[in-house]
């Protein structure tokens, strides 16, 4: 696949997610499997992924996390 940031070439990869919910609630996802470009570094994530990252910051909240690093899990 080609990069649609710069054209360059995309490979499997890794990535880290930071997502803010809330003024209050920040939480942040470690060894998100992505398409990575080799030349800018711009990262894709596949909307299963996506899914799989939704039900864990999910659970984080039901949980009372408040600032938190997670791990990505395939089994999510």
């Amino acid at each position: 696949m080609q990069c649609p940031v710069c054209g360059g070439v995309m490979e499997a990869g890794k990535t880290s997610l930071t997502l803010e919910r809330s003024m209050e609630r920040i939480i942040v996802i470690k060894n998100v499997p992505a398409l990575v470009c080799k030349q800018c570094g711009e990262n894709f994530i596949d909307i299963s992924v996506s899914k799989q990252v939704e039900k864990m910051v999910i659970s984080a909240e039901k949980s009372g996390i408040k600032l938190g690093f997670l791990e990505f899990d395939q089994a999510a």
